[in-house]
């Protein structure tokens, strides 16, 4: 068994793909981790591209030990993307993150070595985030604003919602039940751990500009409106069907 896998939801990444597995695997390596004890889990989420033709090209590396792929044939939304992929897990810790190279993966290590550097009793229990810098002032606002309805609404003591990553032991997972589709799907995970008695740390991490692609849920007005809108009713939804904390 493993002891670290990163779950990757990886939608028309094409181009950052291989970019994206030899950044993760110089970073093994500058932690001093072999592909026997860490792992990438690659979801292939419904591309329009050639994600999965690549990924499959990529298999056949040298890169080809570092990881596998959860192919999913119609996109379901990041959040199920990200639940199927944890699903194919089987590591005792266990991260996810986002495909886009804004976020580098040696960020997962870093906190990764901060869980172990805890006392036994305490590695379960523990679940360290990204918190975010070098993000415009719009995308600071937004999530000031998740995490504020998050508080009132949930009881959810946590800025940053949505940075990434997101790390922590394998017991957790048995906690996702009935997870959303949506980008809600980290509030969910963070909502659930809260709830069971994780402790929360953070990290520094640095966000800058995305090399390839567009947000999906950022892009324009519209686009960002609808998913606070989003965030928000499910906020309400979650707290009338589980309660707040």
């Amino acid at each position: 068994m493993k002891q670290l896998e990163l779950v990757l939801p990886c939608y028309n990444e094409e181009k950052s793909l291989e970019q994206l597995i030899r950044r993760a695997v110089h970073a093994a390596n500058e932690f001093k981790i072999t592909s026997e004890q860490f792992g990438l889990v690659l979801v292939e989420n419904g591309s329009k591209d050639s994600s999965r033709e690549k990924m499959k090209a990529l298999q056949s590396t040298e890169l080809g030990k570092w990881f596998k792929i959860v192919p999913i044939d119609n996109n379901q939304g990041y959040g199920f993307g990200l639940s199927q992929g944890l699903l194919n897990t089987d590591s005792e810790f266990v991260a996810w993150s986002h495909a886009d190279q804004q976020c580098d993966p040696m960020d997962v290590f870093k906190a990764y070595s901060l869980i172990l550097q805890k006392p036994k009793s305490q590695q379960e229990k523990i679940l360290i985030k990204g918190t975010r810098f070098g993000r415009a002032i719009k995308d600071r606002i937004v999530s000031s604003v998740f995490a504020t309805f998050a508080r009132i609404i949930l009881g959810l003591k946590l800025d940053e919602v949505n940075a990434q990553p997101k790390v922590f032991h394998k017991s957790l997972l048995l906690e996702i039940k009935n997870p959303p589709k949506n980008f809600a799907f980290d509030l969910y995970v963070l909502y659930q751990a809260q709830k069971k008695g994780f402790v929360f740390e953070t990290i520094p991490v640095l966000f800058p500009p995305r090399i390839h692609g567009l947000s999906n849920w950022s892009s324009h007005f519209l686009s960002r409106y609808k998913t606070i809108l989003g965030m928000i009713n499910y906020m309400w939804s979650l707290m009338k069907s589980e309660g707040r904390l």
